[in-house]
């Protein structure tokens, strides 16, 4: 398991269909697809997920488990950008 340089946060490593690398908070998250969602996940073959995240509780069926893009969710994720601060 790898961790963010910045952050510390664990994180793993995918490629996407296009073949970049694209970096992936550790922790699954249930989602309902919706086309029309707030919400984007990526599923482990890289590939975007637009949808809804949803409560795992009893009574809610989501569609799937799919991770967050840890640059969502890095406290530190400005300083990856072109133009951001240091790196």
């Amino acid at each position: 398991m790898a961790q963010c340089n910045k952050c510390g946060a664990p994180i793993i490593w995918i490629k996407t269909p296009k073949g970049k690398w694209l970096c992936l908070d550790e922790g699954l998250i249930a989602y309902k697809e919706n086309p029309e969602g707030k919400d984007q996940l990526f599923n482990d073959r890289g590939e975007s997920i637009r949808c809804d995240i949803v409560e795992r509780e009893p009574g809610q069926f989501p569609t799937g488990m799919a991770r967050r893009a840890h640059w969502a969710t890095c406290p530190n994720a400005a300083d990856f950008r072109k133009g951001g601060r240091s790196r």
